[in-house]
Parts: C-alpha cells; structure tokens; sequence
C-alpha cells in the first residue's frame, strides 16, 4: 500500500469520509468538506471524491457499500477507453473492453464502471479482484497525480452477477444525482486553488504589485466558497429536476475553473519563482490543480449552457 492509499484509509476509519449526502439537506457542507480535502491535497481530493460520489450513487441505487471498502468511479470513454456488457442466458453479465482513465486502480478495492450493450449505457459496481479485471502499464507522463495510480485497466470477459447492474439502462447519465455529484471535483478545485491562496498570503510580501494580486487572489477565495454554499442550497431546495442541475452544474464548474486558472496565473505573479522553485507542497498543488481543472469541458460546456 502506497503513502496516499494509507492517508486515505486512515481518512475512512476515522469517519472523515462520511459525508452527507447530495441533496439530502446538508449538501453545502458536503461541498465545503470537498473544498477542504483539496486545500489539504490534491491527490487525496481525487480518490476523496470518486469514493464520496461512488457511496452516494450506491445510495441512489438503494445500495450500501462493500464494508470499509474504497471504491472508485471509471465512467470515462473514447476511443481507447470503452467497455461493451452482453447479457448471458443465465441473467448474469459479462463485461468486456478496457478503460483509459482509472484513478486509484491499484489503490481501490471496487469500482463503479460504465458500461455500453444492447439495452443502453450501464453501470455496475464491480470488485477489482474479480478473474479477468487486469491493471494495465501506466502511460501516465505527468508528475501530477502520479501517485493516484491512473493507468488503464483491462476486463476481459469479466462474469458479474445480475446484483452487479445499478439502476436500469441509462440511469447512470440521466438521473438528477449525476449533475449534483459533478459539482464534487470543482469543489476540490477550489480547494486546490485556496491552498495556493494561503501559500501565497503567508509569504507577507510587501511591494504593493504583489498585494494587488494577494488581494484578487483572497477576493476568487470567497467566490469559491460562496458558489459552492449557494449551489449546495439551491441543490436542497430542488434536488429532482435533472435539467436544472445540469445548468447549475455546467455554471459552476465553468466559474471556479476560471477563477482556478486566474489563481495560478496570479500565484505566480503574487510570488515570483520562490514558492514554484522551493516549495514542495505548492509544486504539488500547483501541477495537480493546473491538471485536474483540465476535467472542465470549456467551450463545449459554455454552448450547452447557451442551448
């Protein structure tokens, strides 16, 4: 077990990860517990917030979890990162294909994976030590997140039972919680950004360039915590209409993706090379944040929000 899987772990025993739920009435501290996790580090915000969203998906199901089991969730496809799911006369699945984009793979101890068939996208909650669930050669280049063990896995005629299916086809993408959970990363964005924000306040610089940016800088800290409060409230007030969490979800992502980018545009400029050149953990930060907010569908986000 690597250092980050036992800070994560270690996380879960304690209860840390016991968030409340999406739209539960509570949903602004769900977030706010989110931000904090990436304040304190990226890499643990990562496996933090596929864990959290995989126990409230399982909720949604009317699922518990595997007993202090960490899960991930691998819902990315493309062209090298596509599973296909064929039923079999008994009413078990059979699941097939590879996935691209798995965080935590060798870190976890199940996964929820998307799947396509006949019937529709599928998901199904799938234990990593399963025969035919194989972890591939990383082909992750980047120092960012390396430590969240992000390599492609291999199913190779992966049998699961019919309890494996959660929801019916199409549920996964189509279901009110499916927007909700997507506000989860950018609240580790946040987070990511506001650490960035503390390093940089802490220096104490005094020429008055660099406070102008240490004050924009605590002006985009605020923007970040009153975004997620506000849309954690809106989520609990109207927690069933799926087309207004898909707008809110697309606004709030796209804001705190740009006032992250203006954070590390302005860290830079708030410190100079000091803290990039010496400090470890804003290094970290800074090329994890710079990384992750990269999971923002930008320009394609902005015209779904237009139409």
């Amino acid at each position: 077990m690597n250092e980050l899987a036992e800070r994560v772990r270690a996380l879960q025993l304690q209860g840390s990860l016991n968030l409340p739920l999406p739209a539960g009435g509570h949903t602004p501290q769900r977030h706010a517990a989110l931000l904090e996790f990436g304040r304190m580090d990226l890499s643990v915000a990562r496996l933090v917030e596929a864990h959290t969203d995989a126990v409230a998906i399982l909720a949604e199901a009317g699922r518990a979890g595997q007993l202090n089991a960490l899960y991930g969730v691998w819902a990315s496809d493309g062209p090298r990162s596509r599973l296909t799911a064929d039923l079999l006369p008994d009413g078990r699945w059979c699941v097939s294909g590879s996935k691209q984009y798995c965080s935590g793979a060798t870190l976890l101890d199940a996964a929820l994976v998307t799947a396509h068939s006949e019937q529709g996208l599928l998901l199904f909650e799938i234990p990593l030590h399963l025969a035919g669930v194989s972890i591939l050669p990383s082909t992750w280049a980047s120092p960012a997140f390396a430590d969240t063990a992000t390599v492609p896995v291999s199913f190779d005629a992966v049998e699961l039972p019919a309890s494996a299916l959660l929801g019916d086809p199409g549920w996964y993408l189509t279901r009110p919680g499916f927007w909700h959970g997507a506000i989860g990363p950018a609240a580790c964005w946040a987070g990511g950004a506001l650490s960035l924000i503390d390093a940089a306040a802490a220096l104490k610089r005094e020429d008055p360039h660099s406070r102008a940016h240490i004050g924009a800088l605590a002006a985009l800290a605020w923007g970040c915590r009153a975004i997620l409060n506000e849309s954690g409230r809106e989520i609990d007030a109207d927690p069933h209409d799926s087309n207004v969490a898909r707008l809110r979800a697309l606004k709030v992502r796209h804001l705190i993706e740009r006032w992250c980018t203006e954070t590390l545009d302005r860290f830079g400029r708030a410190t100079g090379p000091q803290l990039l050149a010496f400090d470890d953990r804003a290094v970290r930060q800074h090329a994890a944040l710079t990384v992750y907010i990269r999971q923002c569908h930008a320009e394609r986000d902005l015209e779904a929000i237009a139409a």
